[in-house]
């Protein structure tokens, strides 16, 4: 017997369709509402849940078959929650069309973590341990006989405590100095009075305060003045920990590493302590110490904002791969984390891993969508993974949030010229260097268009501004000179070739073509000698070797000429075809060496070479 005989034949086929329909939208609903829960989510997934109820029932128990409810079933099972799916999904493609990334159908509603968090505040703020001494711990210690007193102060630090707890530190201050004068004996008054100049930002009464209290129990842990008041509550390493933070925001690092250090010698381990040396070990730039005390607070407790210090120590020594795993290890448990995200895009464009390079800027745009220079990252990263298209769209949505971003404008323009869209691509480097930075690489490549253009004066043109914004640069300078020599202009090419030698003195080829430029001048005497300081960093370089044999020919050196040209065609024979041909040799044709030195293969030895 077949499956469908068991099948009754009055049974609704086109009812349990519905409702199957129905569950899968219920499935929908229930992300939906878990991932963005509202109020109007939770009411549609209500009647979501019965509506399938009611046709779960229907369908196997026959309980309502009347044609209104598949009505109501299909209206409100299928219609209502269809809607929210159309509409997180017109949704999604906007969103994808304004951030240029990646972005999930029903986006979740997340409390931000450590998105706004800045690395420079957090290194410049010191940790705390332990705030005031508390009321009742004070009140324990008063040793006063005349009860009228004793109860008249106990009033006043009641009063006063009431003002730490508003946090008006400054009317605290005022009366605990009061206290201060009258039970000057007390080390928990005077350490609260230090505390209060600390929260003023009187570090140095503040430590005072502290030196003070320290003396009233002893500095040394083996000379207790009062056994049972440094037992009730330990001060010790309380006074030493807050004098540290005193000098820390004084910025006398070295100290606070000493008080910091006693107070743990005192106390044991303290985390706090830990971060604090640390902090002051980035501060004197002693990475590797700093590096060892932040290691001793994560086996205590893990926290992404220190394991992301630690991971900048190790990306400023060049240590990437514990970087990368502290950054991944960030960003696994933090997917917020911004500043993460954003070193862990330099790292891997650093390390070109393009692919963890794009993945990392998607997130950054999405976290940050108008931010022009993630765009921008992530649009070089692109471009280096082939994916030309996307690196535009990332480009040209970088410049629409900043239209002054020099560096999004020469990288589209550079697409352009890639695609030999000379126009577009002047068009955009024009613009760019009328942005936040006159690029040198701009500058460069605007001229190269201009020479395949046979626009040569307007090369020079754009060469001659770059120069004046970019004094230092050597290529620009060498490129102007190699430029000036296109259009015959000599005397110009080898003013601007002789600045270039002040920038860079090392490149065989600037001594070649300013020699080729005093040649043109007629100058073969300091031409050879430029060729000769060319040899002196590239011995073997043929075009030089080949450059001093035409100079000595002009010059009539007879000997030198066929020296040279020798060495030259021993490395390349290839330059015996363009001897020949150079009327720089004119005088030379009829001489036996020459015509020896030039003589080409016959036909047979060049079927064999």
């Amino acid at each position: 017997m077949s499956f469908f005989e068991h099948i009754p034949s009055n049974y609704n086929i086109s009812l349990t369709f519905i409702v199957l329909i129905v569950a899968v939208l219920t499935v929908y609903m229930a992300v939906r509402c878990i991932r963005r829960i509202d109020l109007v989510t939770v009411g549609a997934f209500i009647v979501q849940l019965c509506m399938l109820t009611t046709g779960v029932l229907t369908v196997a128990k026959r309980v309502m078959t009347i044609p209104a409810y598949e009505i109501t079933l299909i209206l409100f099972g299928i219609l209502i929650p269809g809607t929210f799916l159309v509409f997180d999904y017109v949704n999604m493609k906007k969103r994808i069309k304004i951030s240029n990334a990646d972005v999930p159908l029903i986006e979740r509603v997340e409390k931000q973590s450590n998105k706004d968090w800045t690395y420079k505040e957090y290194v410049e703020t010191a940790e705390e341990w332990k705030t005031e001494i508390p009321y009742n711990t004070i009140v324990k210690t008063l040793n006063i006989g005349d009860k009228q007193l004793k109860s008249n102060l106990i009033n006043q630090l009641s009063a006063v405590h009431k003002l730490i707890d508003v946090r008006d530190y400054k009317k605290a201050l005022d009366n605990y100095m009061i206290l201060t004068g009258i039970l000057n004996h007390n080390p928990y008054i005077v350490y609260n009075a230090g505390w209060l100049y600390y929260r003023n930002g009187q570090y140095d009464d503040a430590i005072k305060m502290y030196k003070n209290s320290l003396n009233l129990i002893g500095e040394d842990a083996n000379t207790k003045k009062d056994k049972k008041e440094d037992t009730e509550f330990n001060l010790r390493p309380i006074l030493y920990f807050a004098c540290g933070l005193c000098l820390y925001y004084q910025k006398k690092y070295e100290l606070a590493i000493d008080q910091f250090e006693l107070a743990q010698k005192d106390a044991g381990a303290i985390r706090e302590v830990e971060i604090n040396i640390a902090r002051c070990y980035i501060a004197i730039k002693e990475f590797e110490e700093a590096q060892k005390h932040i290691n001793n607070a994560l086996k205590s407790k893990d926290d992404s904002k220190l394991r992301y210090i630690l991971a900048r120590i190790c990306y400023e020594r060049n240590e990437n791969m514990e970087c990368k795993f502290h950054l991944e290890t960030i960003v696994e448990k933090d997917s917020e984390f911004t500043e993460a995200w954003v070193l862990l895009g330099d790292l891997y464009i650093k390390s070109k891993d393009w692919q963890g390079a794009e993945k990392a800027y998607k997130k950054l745009t999405s976290l940050v969508p108008d931010n022009a220079d993630f765009y921008y990252c992530l649009g070089i990263a692109q471009r280096e993974l082939g994916k030309t298209e996307e690196a535009y769209s990332s480009f040209e949505y970088a410049a629409e949030i900043m239209p002054e971003h020099s560096r999004a404008l020469f990288s589209m323009a550079s697409i352009y010229d890639a695609q030999a869209k000379s126009s577009k691509a002047i068009e955009l480097l024009e613009k760019s260097l009328e942005g936040n930075e006159k690029l040198e690489m701009a500058y460069n490549l605007l001229a190269e268009i201009h020479i395949s253009n046979d626009n040569i004066n307007e090369a020079i043109h754009v060469y001659q501004k770059a120069v004046r914004e970019h004094p230092d640069s050597y290529i620009l300078h060498y490129n102007l000179g190699i430029t000036l020599m296109m259009m015959r202009r000599y005397e110009e090419a080898t003013r601007v070739f002789s600045t270039a030698r002040k920038l860079s003195e090392d490149d065989p080829a600037l001594y070649y073509n300013w020699a080729s430029a005093e040649i043109g001048l007629k100058n073969y005497s300091e031409a050879a000698k430029l060729y000769k300081n060319g040899l002196k960093f590239k011995p073997d370089d043929e075009d030089i070797l080949f450059g001093l044999a035409k100079v000595s020919a002009l010059s009539g050196d007879v000997h030198a000429t066929l020296a040279f040209l020798r060495q030259a065609i021993e490395i390349n024979p290839a330059l015996r075809l363009r001897a020949k041909a150079s009327l720089d040799f004119a005088a030379f044709r009829t001489h036996p060496e020459f015509m020896e030195l030039t003589r080409l293969p016959l036909r047979t030895e060049r079927k064999k070479a």
